[in-house]
């Protein structure tokens, strides 16, 4: 075997470890989060199996083998794109319908019976041969019409998927958005890359999508551990968030604002997003018109305030105040 291959190998391997990580580590702390964790698993596995499938068949030493670890890579490869788009919908808080699933899974179940079966239709792979000039593990293959349905196919699912996570992004406080992050460039490396092997710009003879997926695991990695994802979910913590009776700010350690609810912009019309970042007192005076009249520290405590708000609503509320939660009740 080539230092390159090796290299390659390395690479892909690389990938199928972290994957098969993040599926057992959704595993184990499935019951922590049910809603998404089952989704994330089968993403995972689906991933780990093309992994470790296209690992085995960089180190294949006659077609006959090649053959055999190109329809192990289709049991998970195919899957992939329309699970990351499941889990991506689950994530943003979006209700999946059966129907859905099975109308997205549909297809890629069609593209492994098309790649197990290829040599008695060619309708996958026209033509599937070692390549004459660079020999084993390379190949030269001419692609058929399912393969080009399936390519739109797994294209219109990153793509979707990355659009709707991108969608979110101002809608999303600061604190949560590495999670979109992670998201997001989980669909977009492999959708690049996909796209930069079927322009021919990347090695011939070689799929370097599974080289580049430990990017995307890095990334949910750290997005994990950085910032609690799959704990708080930032859509599915909005709508908790907006839905509350009560006034809510959001401070950060600096007391500087960060976020509020509906309930609060509609007592406080002149909240806006461009406070974010402002120091409360300095936001408290725009809404009040007067400095905050307590000191903000990690004791908690309760206050009575009366304020006319809109120049005319006479409000008289309760500031109670814990941790970096500001909350209003009217009364």
């Amino acid at each position: 075997m080539s230092s390159q291959i090796t290299a390659y190998v390395a690479l892909v391997c690389t990938s199928g470890v972290l994957n098969l990580y993040l599926c057992l580590y959704a595993f184990v702390k499935r019951y922590y989060y049910t809603n998404i964790s089952n989704l994330f698993i089968f993403y995972t596995v689906s991933i780990t199996i093309y992994c470790f499938g296209s690992a085995f068949g960089l180190m294949a030493t006659t077609l006959e083998q090649i053959k055999f670890w190109t329809i192990i890579e289709y049991i998970g490869m195919p899957f992939a794109p329309p699970l990351g788009l499941l889990f991506v919908m689950r994530y943003l808080g979006m209700k999946i319908k059966k129907k859905w699933c099975i109308a997205l899974l549909v297809l890629p179940f069609v593209t492994f019976v098309m790649v197990a079966t290829n040599d008695f239709h060619h309708l996958f792979y026209r033509k599937l041969e070692v390549d004459p000039i660079l020999g084993v593990p390379y190949i030269h293959q001419e692609i058929g019409i399912w393969y080009m349905i399936h390519g739109v196919f797994i294209f219109s699912c990153m793509f979707v998927a990355f659009l709707l996570v991108l969608s979110n992004w101002k809608e999303t406080a600061k604190v949560y958005r590495p999670q979109l992050i992670s998201l997001m460039c989980g669909q977009l490396v492999p959708m690049l890359t996909a796209f930069l092997y079927l322009i021919g710009m990347t090695p011939p003879g070689i799929d370097p999508v599974p080289m580049v997926l430990w990017l995307s695991s890095l990334l949910y990695l750290w997005s994990i551990r950085s910032s609690r994802m799959f704990t708080i979910m930032p859509i599915a913590k909005d709508a908790i968030f907006n839905s509350i009776n009560d006034g809510v700010i959001v401070l950060d350690e600096s007391y500087r604002v960060i976020e509020y609810n509906h309930s609060c912009k509609k007592m406080f019309p002149q909240l806006t997003k461009s406070m974010f970042g402002m120091d409360f007192d300095d936001v408290w005076c725009v809404l009040s018109g007067d400095s905050f009249p307590f000191e903000l520290d990690t004791t908690e405590f309760s206050r009575e305030i009366e304020l006319t708000a809109n120049q005319s609503t006479f409000i008289r509320f309760v500031l109670q105040y814990c941790s970096m939660l500001i909350t209003v009740k009217v009364y």
